[in-house]
């Protein structure tokens, strides 16, 4: 691949797949989208309980709704931000404005940083 603004090709190149799946990042994007779909779906299945003794659910961790709720945010986040940036990652090379480049970049680190902070 020949140098370009924020790591891409020249822009206006065509899309290649293989070299897409190739690419760290997008690797770790789909590793992090199948966690995401791990965290929100095992509490959504299973974080409640409901006894028969007790009318209504509660959560599993420490009876708090807040704690469930808590997981499945960002569970569910985590898995938007995920779809969001790998469609990115394909549109990418196509992006001819290194103003435009340097935002979806920005975005990124931006959006990662604060998702380590949370």
């Amino acid at each position: 691949m020949e140098g370009g603004a924020y790591g891409a090709g020249k822009a206006g190149g065509a899309f290649d797949p293989h070299t897409l799946v190739r690419q760290p990042h997008t690797i770790l994007r789909v590793v992090s989208w199948v966690f995401s779909i791990v965290v929100f779906g095992s509490i959504v299945n299973e974080g409640y309980l409901n006894t028969p003794s007790e009318g209504e659910e509660f959560c599993i961790y420490n009876r708090n709704p807040n704690a469930c709720s808590y997981g499945v945010t960002v569970g569910v986040l985590a898995f938007l931000t995920c779809l969001l940036y790998l469609a990115l990652d394909v549109y990418f090379p196509q992006i001819s404005s290194v103003k435009d480049r340097k935002k979806a970049v920005l975005s990124d680190i931006g959006v990662s940083a604060w998702e380590t902070c949370s």
